[in-house]
């Protein structure tokens, strides 16, 4: 976990990477298909630049002790789960189709109010204050983390429609590889179940990345659960990659059966294997 000091840096030169990048663009980039399915890119714009007014008008409230939804949204609870995505698509296709040709300049005026709410709160605030969320309410600082992250996939997919070999800001990638228990849970880690277990005391598969960002998980698997947790003592199996590569793939922008099919995504063997896990993570 980054301090908030830092993710308020890091959201602020993020942000204004993409705005260069996109004052360099038109909308013939924008209206290209984006690695989120349904979008285009000029949606995904959209999508940054309207939760930059929600996350803004929330902490706003939050501040001011209020902890409604802002105007226009839902109260926590009055919408159904499963039909938020479908709500966020609206939002951020309506946010394009309005700004049209000034999608930049929109976009430009809503992460600029946003980022300044960060700074403030940096110098004045408790990023403890709970605000207005989705599923409930959540701290300023969850809204920091959720924004940072964002940043960094969103802006990769904007670029890569027109850049497939488009990379992730390396001073970014640290904190966006800490998605790494979610996704592995998401894929059922705690139904997993290795054969190597019954011979040691656990199976230890580590996830260690290459490149700028040197990162290191281990997934632990025992006989009454699995947890990931810090690197510590001889691994089972070590899959290395790219921490790039790492960061898109706990996204769900990459799929690892493609990455060990085509060896981004490599498997050493250590205490035992890694083909249990590794079958498994590209069923």
């Amino acid at each position: 976990m980054v301090s908030t000091t830092d993710g308020v840096k890091l959201v602020a030169a993020e942000t204004a990477r993409l705005k260069e990048y996109l004052q360099e663009t038109s909308k013939t980039e924008w209206a290209l298909d984006s690695p989120c399915e349904g979008w285009s890119v000029g949606d995904v714009i959209g999508h940054l630049g309207w939760a930059a007014e929600f996350f803004a008008d929330s902490i706003s409230q939050g501040r001011s002790g209020i902890t409604t939804a802002p105007t226009g949204l839902p109260e926590v609870g009055s919408i159904p789960p499963a039909e938020l995505p479908d709500l966020i698509a609206r939002m951020a296709k309506e946010y394009n189709l309005a700004a049209d040709a000034d999608l930049a300049d929109a976009f430009s005026s809503s992460v600029d109010r946003l980022n300044g709410i960060f700074s403030i709160m940096e110098k004045d605030g408790d990023w403890s204050t709970e605000c207005w969320s989705w599923r409930g309410l959540r701290s300023a600082e969850a809204y920091l983390t959720s924004r940072l992250s964002e940043l960094v996939i969103h802006s990769w997919d904007i670029r890569y429609p027109s850049n497939p070999k488009a990379g992730l800001s390396p001073d970014c990638v640290a904190p966006v590889l800490d998605r790494l228990p979610v996704w592995l849970n998401e894929l059922g880690l705690a139904d997993f179940r290795s054969s190597q277990s019954s011979t040691e005391p656990s199976a230890r598969y580590r996830f260690q990345t290459t490149g700028a960002v040197g990162f290191l998980r281990d997934v632990v698997i025992g006989d009454k659960e699995n947890v990931v947790e810090e690197a510590k003592g001889e691994p089972t199996a070590t899959f290395t990659c790219g921490a790039d590569y790492l960061a898109l793939l706990v996204w769900g922008r990459l799929k690892p059966g493609d990455l060990l099919a085509d060896g981004r995504l490599t498997i050493s063997p250590g205490t035992g294997t890694g083909e249990e896990f590794a079958a498994w993570l590209s069923r």
